[in-house]
């Protein structure tokens, strides 16, 4: 249970793949791709309706007298909390991650024009494929030499939470599913028993890795992080370096419909597990099977919400996201009419 925490450095992976690769296929290819503020406005039309309802909710029900925590709303509102050390996981402690992705959004959309212009000066494929790769290994740099800071040349205590939740200290994450997203625009494509070692290989090294994680040692254990991202890209890259056809699983209803409330559950489950703790349901902390009462408590209406959330606010999103084009200028919805009298 302790290494559950390897899927949000998947998560975080995932999301530097799936925002890289757009803008990597169009530099390798040495094509115009949609302006940085697309990439940034598409995100956030996805995430933003359910992230401020969540927050204004909750925080209005914990602070019933004005002002209350105006500072932890303004931090949580501004995607800031993970500067504080006692706000961080204060409203809804998940959402201390989409504060850490907000960051890197921003800075994909800041870097998008600086490599159409130098894709654009770069003659040669292999160059292309050179200026696609600069960012994802900047990143990881910058998140390796940000853990060598924290880990080994100071010292900061285990509750330090900016230190160790800081958006550089996830550096790495991004940059090794930014990486992937490079190989896949540059056309790396691999055989059926290649993918199958890949994936063999990185669930292997997950279960090793959550085995062997010094949990007591906690500067240490922070290392575990760019550890599980490298295990998840090995996994990944058995999934996604071929050219198909997919498999006929990753089509099947009951995994897709799960898939589309993940975001949903994963903000929504603190809430209701607080709220659920306030009614005396839960029962108190003791070893044993009682986990299991509190998991259902838990999952049910955590689940029952978010499908309501992704009927209602996150596609709320997405509309407002169609009255523009895919680049950014507000769309004409009578360009059919043109010419006429």
């Amino acid at each position: 249970m302790l290494g559950t925490d390897l899927f949000v450095d998947m998560f975080f992976v995932l999301s530097g793949l799936v925002l890289w690769l757009p803008a990597a296929r169009s530099c390798v290819d040495g094509t115009t791709g949609r302006p940085g503020r697309v990439l940034l406005l598409r995100r956030m039309a996805r995430l933003l309706p359910l992230y401020y309802a969540i927050v204004l909710v909750v925080w209005a029900a914990t602070n019933p007298a004005l002002p209350g925590h105006w500072q932890d709303l303004l931090l949580h509102l501004s995607f800031t909390q993970i500067y504080s050390d006692r706000y961080i996981f204060w409203t809804d402690g998940p959402a201390w991650s989409l504060a850490v992705e907000f960051h890197f959004y921003l800075l994909m959309a800041l870097a998008v024009p600086l490599v159409n212009a130098a894709a654009a000066r770069t003659p040669g494929r292999r160059g292309r494929i050179g200026v696609a790769s600069a960012l994802p290994a900047l990143c990881a740099a910058i998140g390796a030499g940000y853990l060598l800071w924290a880990t080994v040349l100071t010292e900061h205590d285990e509750t330090a939470w900016s230190v160790w939740f800081a958006a550089p200290s996830r550096g790495v994450d991004f940059g090794l599913g930014m990486g992937l997203a490079v190989l896949i625009a540059a056309g790396v494509r691999l055989g059926p028993a290649a993918r199958r070692m890949l994936g063999v290989a990185g669930l292997a090294g997950l279960g090793v890795l959550v085995m062997t994680r010094p949990f007591d040692v906690p500067a240490a254990s922070e290392w575990w992080h760019p550890l599980y991202s490298l295990a998840v890209v090995t996994l990944l890259a058995g999934v996604v370096l071929h050219e198909g056809p997919w498999s006929r699983w990753f089509d099947w209803r009951p995994l897709a419909f799960v898939g589309t409330l993940g975001y949903g559950v994963y903000l929504i489950h603190e809430p209701v597990m607080r709220y659920a703790g306030h009614v005396g349901l839960l029962p108190d902390p003791r070893p044993g099977w009682f986990f299991v009462w509190t998991a259902v408590v838990v999952a049910v209406p955590s689940l029952a919400l978010a499908w309501v959330s992704s009927r209602t606010l996150e596609p709320a999103g997405l509309r407002l996201l169609a009255t523009m084009d895919r680049r950014g200028r507000p769309r004409d919805y009578y360009d059919h009419l043109a010419g006429r009298e």
